[in-house]
């Protein structure tokens, strides 16, 4: 997913909305963000911890990047898409 498309498709969504990142079974927490091995990409890193990122958090982060900066999962596979769980937190996939 490019940063474009994740601004296009959040846009009308609250800035608090909680980031989570969804691999095999399992859904983990966005904690923070890390550039890939091409300098340009994004990774999102997960955790147990207990503050999570927010769409804000991560926007005022990647303000400064390309609109094609490509978001990454933890493993360097690119995010296709998310969806929101029943409490409106968006699950990357």
């Amino acid at each position: 997913m490019r940063l474009t498309d994740l601004e296009d498709l959040t846009q009308y969504m609250s800035l608090d909305t909680k980031l989570l990142v969804q691999t095999e079974d399992f859904v983990n927490q966005v904690t923070a963000i890390k550039y890939a091995n091409n300098h340009s990409d994004i990774i999102l890193l997960t955790n147990d911890q207990t503050n999570v990122m927010t769409l804000s958090q991560l926007f005022a982060r990647l303000r400064t990047l390309p609109a094609n900066t490509i978001l990454l999962t933890e493993n360097n596979q690119p995010i296709f898409g998310f969806h929101l769980d029943n409490q409106y937190n968006i699950i990357f996939k």
